[in-house]
């Protein structure tokens, strides 16, 4: 060392020599910010620090290290009164000695003063720091150095530090204020618990910092304003302060927080000079290049950076240039916000063409990992729709297209499709968003025009070819073609032949064929066709479309309470109803299909008041519901609901009106609504025209038809009548529903009964009972002919052993009398006025009140159509054409107040 090194110690130590202008500036502690936010978390955290020799704050430039340290020294002095060493390096190299010169003042003007010592010798750098670790550990208390700007330094001046923390008996606490880790053995002071570290995530505010900064600034902002201030800012101090200046000068500070960008203004200036500028060329164009996507990650570094991006990136992230490594994810980068946004808008004015190649890089990387999502969204900012719908197209992703779901985040994006892409695959995806819009036109026409020139040759055109047949097989069901059952069984064959992991990436795919497949065959009257679709669709539950996997399980439950496996039904429904909980909010109610069949189970064990909690419940969710086996099977359990009540007019009224909308020429769907409406019109006392309405069905294996039949024949006393048809019905054995075994049972009772063999009579009520227990089956015997309950209430040893039954067994409320003139609906039919029923004087009290079709619906938590036919009923019975007129005339009979 030569003599000018020793003349510096000399003045400082001795204090010798003109004083240095700027030497408050580098020795002061700097004062805070005017809005200063003080941060207790923080100054806790410091206060803790300052009980170990060194604490380490390393963060980007503008995090607010140097505001937060100021601020906790000013204050720790104050409460001590023990002074704080500072020093500011300035921004160039300084040699070893230098630092340690200015260290040594920065003490000094705490009161650490070294003895004159000799400057000429050789060791005389080695002897100051030895002298100045003595004099140190000699000290009484503690004296804290904070070096600000300390990532100028060196491995020499770290040397020095490291020396003075390990010689000065712990009487020295260094605060280091650091843009880029320090060369000190960082490793070995956390293994020997010497050292406290504050980065960037603890300087980043919180929301509660953001806001109180706000109001500082005099900025009135909604709470959620702040929410998304402090998200987009990732709390980086300076872009809060730059944000708060942006947002004083506008005159609505909400919008301004949405409009908030990295790319102009001085938040951009600062990136540029801060951090793009004190970068090399070659850093600065991998920044470029790696700032098309959100997340970097192993595989695409290098695909958009080059061979050595990863270690370049390890390198800044350890430099604080606002590249954040992702905790849990080795290797795994992300820009600041602000950075990106900047870094974006430069390469889009540099060089546009550069940027579209970039991302179209990006999403074909994405595609080859199967994240379809990042993929679709990259392509799509690119403009490059084609590759956007091959990705789709060629990953058997349609299906979530169809489905209208965005949980993989692409039915958005697609939406944003430009209608003059021509490609095939781009007119398929097109034709399933229609089909998401119900406008099947537009789908048929988008998919005509986009088979027209597919090659079989081409994969890429026999995976548009798939999808095509998938849309259009689903458009099918919609509109009601008879082919929809062969056309998904088409589409199921060529699932099978696609490539195994593709379809275990979406598995939505065969879910959504199968359960098509399962609402043709049902509305073909293919019931076990129907059951096996459904049974193979529910056998994985795939995530993300938990609903339509609820909905299927519905439909099974619907089938097995119509067959009368009450047991099976509810099971099937459980699931449904967790599975839709277990979805959360996607949907509000359990799917149609589970009330209706929980409503079916309910009112076949005469559980009256539970059956009509599911029928409220299954009104709610079935608005916009275009299935004709579902409308058709709540209207039938609503009307069953209504016969148990004693409703029959008005459950008829409600089959009829289902029948109307069902249409009679539909098929299957409409069976079950013609044989309640034979059911209703044998419990109205119209046993004729029952039989004339059964016998139109023209289908000998329905039993449940024959059943109702039979209960016709045994209303007219037709007793060969009622023998023929229970014999129908035994002799199909157990392919039938068991409310058609039972009620046979229970016919054939009836007639052993005329015929003066009750013995036999007891026999077949006890074979109906015991049919019935395990399902605990109760309606039939609700129903059964008077002579049929009596003999049963009579038979203490039937009563005793199935107190199941106890529901159903007492005095019937209703009483049925063969009706010998026409039936309602004829020219000749007499008017008759008959008692309103409970739901009658419901409306009837609301239509007092001048309420509204609409207004009454919700208010009894039923439809319009319902709250229709109870109007229509509450007219006819009271002879009257309007409903003034059925108030008054209400009121005149003491039926509401006046």
């Amino acid at each position: 060392m030569g003599g000018k090194h020793g003349t510096e110690r000399s003045a400082v130590v001795e204090g010798a020599g003109a004083v240095d202008p700027l030497s408050t500036v580098r020795f002061g502690i700097p004062r805070r910010p005017r809005r200063y936010v003080d941060r207790p978390r923080l100054n806790k955290r410091l206060d803790l620090g300052a009980e170990l020799p060194l604490t380490l704050v390393s963060a980007p430039a503008g995090s607010g290290k140097t505001a937060l340290v100021a601020a906790w020294a000013a204050a720790r002095r104050a409460a001590t009164g023990r002074g704080i060493a500072w020093l500011t390096l300035e921004e160039q190299d300084i040699p070893a000695a230098m630092f340690l010169a200015e260290v040594v003042e920065a003490l000094r003007r705490q009161g650490v003063v070294l003895p004159g010592a000799r400057d000429d010798t050789a060791d005389a750098h080695s002897q100051l720091l030895t002298e100045l670790a003595t004099a140190l550990a000699l000290r009484p208390h503690p004296v804290t150095l904070v070096l600000d700007g300390y990532e100028i330094a060196g491995a020499e001046q770290s040397s020095d530090l490291d020396f003075l923390l390990q010689h000065s008996d712990q009487r020295l606490h260094v605060v280091i204020l650091t843009r880029v880790d320090p060369a000190l053995p960082l490793l070995r002071y956390r293994e020997a618990g010497i050292i406290t570290e504050i980065r960037m995530a603890d300087l980043a505010f919180t929301e509660a910092e953001t806001a109180r900064l706000i109001h500082l600034s005099r900025i009135s902002v909604r709470s959620d304003s702040v929410t998304a201030l402090t998200r987009r800012t990732r709390g980086w101090a300076v872009g809060l302060r730059f944000a708060s200046m942006y947002l004083e000068r506008s005159d609505d500070p909400d919008e301004a927080v949405a409009q908030l960008a990295g790319d102009s203004g001085n938040i951009a200036q600062y990136l540029s000079v801060e951090m793009l500028r004190t970068q090399s060329d070659e850093v600065r164009s991998l920044l470029l290049r790696t700032s098309v996507v959100d997340v970097l990650q192993p595989g695409l570094i290098e695909e958009l950076g080059g061979p050595t991006a990863g270690q370049t990136l390890v390198s800044l992230s350890a430099g604080n240039v606002l590249v954040e490594p992702l905790p849990d994810h080795p290797g795994w980068y992300r820009y600041h916000p602000f950075l990106r946004d900047l870094l974006r808008a430069e390469l889009a004015y540099e060089s546009p063409r550069q940027r579209q190649r970039l991302l179209k890089k990006a999403a074909d990387w994405f595609a080859r990992q199967g994240l379809l999502e990042a993929a679709v969204g990259l392509a799509s900012e690119a403009g490059a729709w084609c590759d956007a719908a091959a990705y789709v197209v060629d990953s058997l992703a349609i299906g979530a297209v169809l489905l209208g779901d965005d949980s993989c985040g692409v039915y958005v994006t697609l939406r944003k499709m430009p209608a003059d892409v021509g490609d095939p695959a781009a007119r398929v995806v097109r034709a399933a968003l229609a089909l998401t819009d119900r406008d099947t036109a537009l789908c048929a026409h988008e998919l005509e025009r986009a088979c027209t020139s597919l090659t079989p040759e081409s994969d890429h055109d026999q995976a548009v070819e798939l999808a095509a047949d998938i849309v259009r097989t689903a458009s099918s069901s919609l509109t009601g073609d008879p082919g929809t059952a062969l056309l998904a069984g088409l589409a199921e064959q060529k699932l099978d032949t696609q490539d195994r992991w593709k379809l275990a990436a979406h598995p939505e795919l065969a879910l959504l064929v199968r359960a098509v497949k399962a609402r043709a065959l049902l509305q073909d009257g293919d019931i076990a066709g129907a059951r096996a679709a459904l049974v193979a669709a529910v056998g994985a539950v795939v995530p993300g479309y938990e609903n339509l996997t609820a909905a299927c399980l519905g439909y099974l439950a619907l089938l097995d309470s119509a067959e009368g496996a009450l047991r099976d039904a509810r099971d099937w429904a459980a699931r449904s109803v967790a599975l839709t909980e277990y979805a959360g909010g996607a949907a509000e109610w359990p799917p149609a299909a589970t009330e209706i069949a929980l409503a079916g189970v309910s009112i076949e064990r005469h559980e009256l008041r539970a059956g009509d909690d599911h029928v409220r419940a299954a009104m709610r969710s079935f608005d916009g519901c275009d299935d004709p086996v579902l409308q058709a099977h709540a209207a039938v359990v609503q009307a069953r609901l209504l016969e148990a009540r004693g409703a029959l007019d008005e459950a008829m009224a409600l089959v009829e009106a289902a029948a109307d909308r069902t249409g009679v020429d539909i098929g299957w769907p409409a069976r079950p609504l013609q044989v309640e409406a034979a059911k209703l019109k044998v419990a109205q006392g119209w046993p004729d025209e029952a039989a004339r309405m059964i016998e139109r069905l023209d289908d000998r294996t329905d039993a449940v038809g024959t059943l109702v039949l039979g209960q016709a024949h045994l209303q007219r006393e037709n007793w060969t009548g009622v023998a023929a048809s229970v014999s129908r019905i035994l002799a199909q054995g157990n392919e039938m529903p068991l409310q058609a075994t039972v009620g046979a049972r229970l016919l054939e009772a009836a007639y052993e009964l005329h015929c003066g063999e009750s013995g036999r009579a007891r026999t077949a009520v006890a074979d109906a009972v015991r049919l019935a227990r395990p399902e605990e089956l109760r309606r039939p015997f609700w129903e059964a002919a008077p002579a049929v309950r009596q003999l049963l209430e009579s038979d203490p040893e039937l009563v005793g052993q199935n107190s199941w039954l106890r529901p159903v067994l007492g005095p019937r409320t209703r009483t049925v009398r063969i009706r010998t003139g026409p039936a309602p609906g004829r020219a000749d039919a007499e008017p008759i006025i008959e008692p309103l029923t409970p739901k009658e004087m419901e409306v009837l009290g609301h239509l007092s009140e001048l309420l509204t079709t609409e207004e009454i619906a919700l208010e009894m938590y039923v439809s319009v159509n319902t709250v229709r036919t109870h109007i229509r009923n509450i007219l006819r019975k009271l002879a009257v054409s309007r409903r003034n007129e059925a108030v008054r005339r209400a009121r005149a009979l003491s039926l509401i107040p006046a």
